[in-house]
């Protein structure tokens, strides 16, 4: 955009964000609900009092941003996080759990995070980017990629990157079928996100009076058990702009009746509008409905919360960076995880530094890995080499127990030094079960009163049902569940190790049909504390703590890691867990984390990481 310092910059910034701020409050009220909202109007239960995540992590943005300019990293963007916002929901949890252990971004966001790494908690962060870039959506694409790399991967960042780009062309192109068509290339072709958007676009054409229509094959073919997936939510943020048009009422009306993600996708529709058509376009009693004002609940500076003056900050910093230049420290260091960024019994961890070398001068040190914790080995010890000037060297490294290691910790900080460069990071500590089983017993079913023999006379094979299954029972003990660690230590025939809440029960379920198995897990704790067992099951189980039974579901689900949850107690110094899981469907998934308590319900708490586990 050329005249970034003129009136019409600022009033498409602040109509992005007076769009935004109207979206987040008219869809709070109702996010979540997976079906078409159609017994209330929006105006009537509007929220601007409540905080929203969606424009709270984009202030800490601004403010990162003003500081650092843009030489800005995604670790500063961590960092900024990990400091100011407590947010622990969903993905932004797993994050922060990564980020305690020094799994910085790109990894913070793909490892650990099965179930919501494709949600909508980054799509909903991009309009500071196109913002502060207008005109330009390759750069602005780039820093919302940077941004999404905290708590997400693949659809979700590549779902980012087009709306920032789409927000930084529409300072100069109101026409949103020429946005979406210049920006889509932004969603790689064979991507989930682009056959959707591209969907959307051919139902639209097809169905041009009736959203609803193009609704129910949006929800038919992209139904998402996370009413916060991104792809949906894209859909329908693209559904509400195409019907909506001209007219910000409907195009907000549209995204809040069409359910799922609400907040996110009312918001995001507006400030896409608010943007292409300026403040100046926005209709009045609009406006009055959130009365230029914002809630913010994280900590961050502001000297007031209008709409208007987060509009001028905005348009003030983009003027700023325009005059920037990106500036490099002498040496970076970057650490490239070769394999998953945690340690087992079962698994070595890989990992190479990359340094380059930003100055006109050769330097010649060497590259060694110090804080390694007590009974791990890295191997090679260090490594000389010249880092050249503008180019980058890199070595690899392997990280291993040693034979007598008896302890492993779930927070392992290390640091690597090349000369007087150096870099904290970070390798996770497996859990470690011990696994008991299979146990099975055979199905008993007798065939129904009157039918005819399946087998010949004098045959006393069992049913045809009964000879292609098993049975296990959560209610019988396959082992002595009155003293269960030491009947499962006693039983025991192989190992888990995992390096994330989900645990690899491949390693060890590798029977057919149903089946019974026992995990245990001896871990440390350095005082009393209650926490969160946050639980993903897909079949029965039984969770006992020192012995004690805390915890059992008799039932057949699909898993998501919220599952079940529930209150345990741990004492100072080493806790017994084991688990009893059953198998009475093809696959058995069954993830297992700590969160902490303190009196707050587990979605508002931090994961547990000062944890030790036995090998």
């Amino acid at each position: 955009m050329q005249n970034i310092n003129g009136t019409v910059f600022f009033d498409k910034v602040y109509g992005g964000w007076l769009g935004k701020c109207l979206g987040g409050a008219a869809g709070a009220p109702v996010e979540g609900i997976k079906r078409l909202i159609t017994e209330m109007d929006y105006r009537e239960v509007i929220r601007p009092d409540l905080p929203n995540d969606d424009l709270d992590l984009q202030l800490l943005w601004l403010e990162v941003m003003e500081e650092k300019g843009l030489s800005v990293t995604a670790e500063d963007l961590a960092d900024a996080w990990e400091r100011k916002c407590w947010y622990p929901f969903n993905e932004y949890g797993y994050f922060l759990k990564n980020y305690e252990r020094g799994i910085m971004p790109p990894y913070s966001g793909s490892f650990n995070n099965q179930f919501f790494a494709e949600s909508e908690g980054c799509p909903i962060r991009s309009e500071i980017w196109g913002m502060l870039f207008p005109g330009e959506p390759d750069r602005a694409a780039e820093y919302a990629r940077m941004d999404g790399s905290l708590d997400h991967r693949e659809n979700a960042i590549w779902i980012e990157m087009f709306y920032a780009a789409l927000e930084s062309e529409a300072f100069e192109n109101n026409d949103i079928r020429s946005l979406l068509s210049a920006q889509k290339r932004f969603l790689p072709e064979e991507s989930k996100a682009r056959e959707c958007l591209e969907d959307v676009l051919r139902w639209e054409r097809k169905y041009p009076e009736d959203w609803t229509a193009s609704w129910k094959r949006l929800t038919g073919k992209y139904l998402h058990n996370d009413f916060t997936n991104a792809v949906i939510n894209l859909g329908i943020v693209i559904l509400a702009l195409l019907y909506g048009k001209e007219d910000l009422d409907e195009v907000i009306r549209i995204a809040f009746t069409s359910g799922f993600d609400t907040d996110c996708t009312c918001a995001t529709a507006g400030a896409i509008w608010g943007i292409s058509h300026g403040y100046s376009k926005i209709p009045d009693p609009l406006k009055a409905l959130v009365n230029n004002e914002f809630t913010v609940g994280i900590d961050v500076r502001r000297e007031d919360n209008s709409i208007e003056r987060l509009a001028g900050d905005t348009c003030r910093l983009a003027e700023k960076l325009r005059s920037q230049t990106i500036v490099r420290p002498p040496l970076e260091m970057r650490v490239e995880y070769m394999s998953q960024p945690a340690l087992g019994s079962q698994n070595k961890c890989r990992f190479r530094i990359n340094v380059r070398n930003n100055t006109d001068k050769p330097y010649c040190e060497e590259l060694r890995v110090t804080g390694i914790p007590e009974g791990w080995k890295i191997l090679p010890e260090s490594v000389r080499f010249t880092a050249e000037p503008g180019e980058e060297e890199r070595a690899e490294f392997e990280a291993s127990l040693l034979p007598d290691a008896k302890w492993l910790r779930n927070k392992n900080i290390l640091k690597v030094q090349y000369g007087q460069c150096e870099k904290r990071f970070g390798i996770a500590g497996a859990q470690e079960w011990m696994a008991a089983g299979p146990f099975f017993e055979p199905l008993v079913k007798e065939e129904p009163e009157g039918y005819p023999s399946p087998h010949g006379e004098g045959c006393s094979l069992p049913s045809p049902e009964c000879l292609v299954n098993n049975a296990v029972y959560l209610t019988e003990g396959y082992l002595d569940e009155n003293k269960i660690s030491e009947a499962v230590e006693k039983e025991a025939s192989g190992r888990i190790s995992s390096g994330e809440d989900l645990l690899p029960l491949e390693q060890f379920c590798t029977f057919r049909g149903q089946g019974c198995i026992y995990l245990k897990q001896t871990m440390t704790v350095d005082e009393d504390q209650t926490v969160w067992a946050v639980i993903g099951n897909s079949d029965g189980f039984r969770l006992w703590v020192n012995d004690r039974l805390c915890m059992e579901r008799d039932e057949i689900r699909l898993w998501t890691p919220y599952n079940n949850y529930g209150l345990i107690p741990l004492r100072k110094g080493e806790n017994t867990v084991v688990l009893k899981l059953l198998k009475r469907t093809d696959v058995l998934k069954f993830s297992f984390g700590l969160k902490k308590y303190g009196g707050s319900h587990f979605h508002r708490t931090r994961w547990c990481t000062d944890m030790s586990c036995r090998l």
